[in-house]
């Protein structure tokens, strides 16, 4: 039986920008700040309380590599990998010279699922499935907070990111084995042998993301893979 944990409607988090994702994140799964930023070992964790350390990452699972080995290979402790999804995500302009509000906060078209996380898993694929670690997915509305100091007439090109603020909590999945992600991968393949542009179509993956997802999928074992001249095919393992 799948480990995947499917938890829905918890509270809200946080209201309206008060804390970033990161801090948000932490107190949700560590609400006692006295357990927060300690040291284990070599490394300080972002929280430990005493049994399992959390470890709050909002960017590539890449930069966490040697940590989660040392804490693997050094300790006894339980260790969850919280890595925050923006299932609906927002977009706060501030304007540069006054600090308000520029524009009415809108809703951006970019949404976050489960499959967004199988490029951060590659990097740490080879943990997968260890019994004392998890991989948490928390989804989230986040309020992306903006400058509007950017290139064009709107202002709004390459402009500077202030923070991003954590809003609703919709659900929390945690994977713990190879069998969760099939859970929820192999529903979106095709039955049939199927390219990459079609792996591209069914996980709404693309350029590096993509590549990391399917060479997670093939090492893992849920896709097999195959060349036909220049191309790859792939097939979902029985």
């Amino acid at each position: 039986m799948s480990n995947v944990k499917k938890e829905q409607k918890p509270p809200v988090i946080t209201t309206y920008m008060e804390r970033g994702v990161h801090s948000a994140m932490k107190k949700y799964f560590c609400p006692d700040e006295s357990c927060h930023e300690k040291k284990v070992g070599s490394y300080v964790a972002d929280a430990f309380d005493g049994k399992t350390i959390f470890e709050i990452q909002t960017g590539s699972f890449s930069l966490l590599r040697k940590k989660i080995q040392y804490y693997l290979e050094n300790t006894n402790f339980d260790v969850v990998i919280v890595h925050p999804l923006a299932q609906n995500r927002k977009i706060i302009w501030i304007d540069k010279e006054s600090g308000d509000v520029a524009l009415k906060p809108r809703l951006s078209s970019k949404h976050e699922t489960l499959v967004s996380s199988l490029p951060q898993i590659f990097y740490l694929k080879e943990f997968l499935g260890h019994p004392r670690l998890s991989f948490c997915f928390p989804m989230l509305e986040v309020s992306e907070v903006r400058l509007l100091d950017g290139y064009g007439k709107d202002k709004k090109k390459r402009s500077t990111s202030l923070d991003r603020i954590a809003g609703e909590l919709f659900a929390v999945h945690y994977i713990n084995s190879v069998d969760d992600i099939k859970n929820f991968v192999c529903p979106l393949l095709p039955s049939a042998p199927f390219s990459r542009a079609e792996l591209s179509k069914a996980l709404k993956l693309n350029g590096r993301k993509l590549w990391a997802a399917q060479n997670l999928l093939t090492s893992v074992n849920i896709l097999s893979v195959q060349t036909q001249g220049r191309k790859f095919v792939f097939e979902v393992k029985s």
